[in-house]
C-alpha cells in the first residue's frame, strides 16, 4: 500500500517541475525520518517482512523516483520485487538529500540554512535535516492552533486563513481542510473562504510584478518580488486551483471569476494557457480516473 501510494503521488505530478511538486517536502521528510533503520533489524523466524524492511523499500523507491527520468519503469514492478531488490540484494542508490532540501529552501518552504564555515568544528551533515524538521514542527504547531481558533473564534481565524502566503505548505493546508470537510463540520461555508484566499493571492501576485508600488500591508507577506517570483507564485496557485477542480472539492462556478482573472491577466505564462484548456475541456474524465 505504501509503495503504491508513493508511486501514484509521483505519477500524479510527474509533469510538474520537481521543485514545485506539492509532495517534495513530504518525500524529504520521509527520507529524513526513515532513512536510518533502527538497530532491531533481525528478520522474523517465519520469514515475514518487518517494519524496517518496509521502511527501506519505501525510502529507496522514493530516492529512485526523485532521481529517475522515466518513472514508468516502476509501473510493472511489484512491491515484492522491490523488497527483493532493496532488501535482499541491497541495491541501494547514492542520494544527496541536501539537493532537495535546497530546492525547498529556494521555494520558501524551508528557511534558508546558512552555509557552515569551513573552520567551524560544530557544523555537521545533519544540520539541514534538523533545520527542516524544525520548520515542519513550527508549521505543525500553527496548524493545530488554527484548527482550534476555527472552532472557538472563527470570526478571527477565517480572515487569517484567507490571507495566508502563496506557499505550498499553506496551499496543502487549505486543500486538506476541504478534503476532510473540516470547514463544513464547523458550519463554515468553504467556497467564500477559498474564493477570498484566491483573490488575496491574485492581489499579492499583482504586487510582485510591481515591487516599487508595494504597500506596507503587502510588504509584510511578500517574501520576494519581480517577474520570476510572480511566475512561480502563479504556477503554485494554478496547482492549487487545478486540484480543487480535479478533485471536485468546490463547485467550479464558485471560483469562476477568479479563474477568468488569472487566465486573462497571466496568459503570457504557458502553464496558464494549459490551465485554461484544462478548464474549458472539462476535468470530469481526469477526475474519474483519479
Amino acid at each position: 500500500m505504501l509503495v503504491n501510494c508513493e508511486y501514484r503521488l509521483y505519477v500524479l505530478n510527474q509533469t510538474t517541475p520537481l521543485r514545485n511538486n506539492p509532495f517534495l517536502s513530504h518525500w524529504v521528510e520521509v527520507i529524513q525520518r526513515l532513512g536510518t533503520p533502527s538497530t532491531q533489524n533481525d528478520a522474523k523466524a517465519d520469514g515475514s517482512i518487518i517494519s524496517d524492511e518496509v521502511n527501506t523499500v519505501r525510502v529507496e523507491l522514493i530516492k529512485a523516483l526523485l532521481q529517475s527520468r522515466n518513472p514508468s519503469q516502476f509501473a510493472r514492478v511489484s512491491p515484492r520485487q522491490l523488497h527483493n531488490n532493496y532488501v535482499e540484494m541491497w541495491q541501494t542508490s547514492l542520494f544527496n538529500i541536501r539537493t532537495y532540501v535546497r530546492m525547498l529552501e529556494e521555494e520558501g518552504i524551508y528557511d534558508s540554512t546558512p552555509e557552515p564555515e569551513s573552520d567551524s568544528p560544530k557544523s555537521t551533515a545533519s544540520e539541514p535535516a534538523k533545520h527542516g524538521a524544525g520548520k515542519l514542527n513550527e508549521f505543525q504547531r500553527w496548524k493545530l492552533g488554527m484548527l482550534s481558533r476555527l472552532e472557538t473564534e472563527p470570526e478571527n481565524a477565517v480572515p487569517e486563513l484567507t490571507h495566508l502566503p502563496i506557499e505550498l505548505s499553506s496551499l496543502d493546508f487549505l486543500t486538506t481542510l476541504l478534503q476532510e470537510k473540516t470547514l463544513q463540520s464547523l458550519n463554515i461555508e468553504p467556497a467564500p473562504v477559498i474564493a477570498d484566499y484566491i483573490q488575496h493571492a491574485l492581489r499579492l501576485m499583482e504586487q510582485m510584478g510591481r515591487p516599487g508600488e508595494t504597500g506596507a500591508a503587502e510588504a509584510e507577506v511578500l517574501l520576494e518580488s519581480g517577474r520570476e517570483a510572480q511566475t512561480r507564485a502563479v504556477k503554485l496557485l494554478l496547482l492549487f486551483m487545478r486540484n480543487l477542480i480535479r478533485k471536485a472539492l468546490l463547485p467550479l462556478e464558485s471560483i469562476y471569476f477568479e479563474i477568468q482573472e488569472i487566465c486573462v491577466r497571466y496568459v503570457w505564462i504557458r502553464e496558464v494557457r494549459e490551465f485554461r484548456a484544462f478548464v474549458e475541456e472539462g476535468p470530469g474524465e481526469e477526475r474519474d480516473e483519479g
